[in-house]
């Protein structure tokens, strides 16, 4: 009979719980975790990856409590070095067992009772991993004339250098630019009329009418008019004429 070497994978995130998952509720047990490189999900790659996890059995499966610290290859954004850009996570999930009553996979024990943890510290990593990477808070960046890194002093441009090619491409256009955003800011002359706009003239506002007389109002002096019966001025009725 023949025997044949099998060569695995080395997963040291993948642990076999199935002596945790005989164990009655409230049992634990502790894992330290020291890794030079480490690969998560096939995509990430973390260095000097260490840390510490506790597991704990419950009804439900299995509680980790941990802390991880990592290093992970980047890129300044300022002066565009490489460094090493430190990262630090902390884990407390409770991974469900069987695995059929897990809402959510990567929360999930697998029926060969192991716990794999790298699926979610992967996606821990992305949600803790900053936008923007500095490789230290005071980073002066890179000149934007000729590219020199700040960081190591400053440098000075001479009237011929600041007629190179490059600055000269640079400055035509910043002002296409400027020029574009003052045209974009005229007003639009008005269709089918050359003639430039000019400022509208505010219109006057009209004239108030004076307030109808009500005639059931008293003329003044307060007496009634003819067709009331008495005069308008002196009180004395007009005699009627004879035909």
């Amino acid at each position: 009979m023949r025997f044949f070497q099998v060569h695995t994978q080395y997963r040291p995130l993948r642990l076999n719980v199935g002596f945790l998952l005989s164990q009655s509720a409230g049992y634990g047990r502790e894992f330290d975790f020291r890794e030079p490189k480490l690969t998560l999900g096939g995509d990430i790659c973390v260095e000097e990856f260490s840390g510490h996890l506790r597991l704990n059995r419950t009804p439900q499966g299995i509680v980790a409590q941990g802390d991880f610290s990592a290093q992970i290859p980047a890129e300044c954004a300022r002066c565009l070095k490489p460094f090493d850009a430190p990262l630090s996570v902390h884990l407390e999930d409770l991974f469900v067992y069987p695995p059929q009553n897990a809402t959510d996979p990567l929360l999930s024990i697998g029926e060969d009772a192991h716990l794999n943890l790298e699926p979610l510290l992967r996606e821990y990593v992305l949600i803790n991993e900053p936008t923007r990477l500095l490789c230290r808070p005071e980073c002066m960046g890179l000149c934007a004339v000729c590219g020199n890194d700040l960081n190591e002093g400053p440098c000075s441009h001479p009237e011929e250098a600041l007629q190179t090619p490059l600055v000269r491409r640079i400055l035509a256009a910043g002002a296409e630019k400027t020029l574009a955003a003052s045209k974009a800011a005229e007003p639009a002359p008005r269709k089918g009329s050359l003639a430039p706009r000019t400022p509208a003239v505010a219109s006057k506002p009209p004239k108030k009418k004076p307030a109808s007389k009500d005639p059931l109002k008293k003329p003044p002096g307060g007496k009634k008019s003819a067709a009331g019966g008495k005069s308008a001025a002196g009180g004395k009725k007009k005699k009627p004429t004879k035909k």
